[in-house]
């Protein structure tokens, strides 16, 4: 049977405030998570803050964990360009490890490129790296892998989406210039995570 949790809710300082007339204004809403059927409790990400939260339905309490966006992002206090990017979020169970395909800010002579003021509805606020952030739940280890490029060095844009095969390849949908024309493609990103 399903129903409604009273008294429960994600309205947090570290969200913000959700505005309707505002795109890619999330405030305290979220799009995806995952259950951890072991803890019994739910893991997600908030789309524009970037930080990890832990809820827990028994005791109706949710925890604050960590910020997943990349280290420059955190460094520069910067939220994500691309307003959808958080839908790259995926708990591998088997390993209580965090995978998670996010924006980081791009320096040209020192100097961070800015975007635009607010995002475009569906869109980004301005070009930005790719980054592929994991955590570990079990020692709370994070890492930020880096920035990932195409072979000829383009970068992966308005991804929002990740699958893993058995290997922890990392799969996701990215625009590409393509001869000419920017073009959707399956891009896969082998695994920087070694067995445990």
């Amino acid at each position: 049977m399903i129903t409604k949790l009273e008294d429960v809710h994600l309205r947090r300082d570290y969200f913000g405030t959700y505005d309707i007339s505002s795109a890619g204004s999330m405030g305290y809403n979220w799009r995806k998570i995952h259950w951890h059927p072991k803890e019994k409790v739910a893991y997600g990400i908030h789309g524009n803050s970037g930080y990890l939260f832990r809820f827990d339905p028994q005791k109706k309490d949710l925890e604050i964990i960590e910020r997943l966006t990349s280290g420059l992002s955190k460094k520069t206090g910067m939220f994500d360009q691309f307003s959808y990017g958080y839908l790259g979020f995926y708990l591998d169970i088997e390993s209580s490890l965090i995978y998670y395909l996010t924006g980081g800010p791009i320096f040209e002579n020192g100097k961070r490129i800015e975007g635009e003021s607010s995002i475009p509805r569906g869109g980004a606020k301005g070009p930005e790296n790719l980054h592929l952030v994991t955590y570990d739940l079990t020692n709370n280890h994070y890492c930020d892998h880096g920035p990932i490029y195409y072979p000829n060095g383009g970068r992966p844009s308005f991804v929002n989406s990740i699958a893993l095969d058995k290997l922890g390849n990392i799969y996701t949908l990215a625009r590409m210039d393509y001869q000419g024309k920017i073009i959707a493609d399956l891009v896969k990103v082998e695994s920087p995570v070694k067995e445990k």
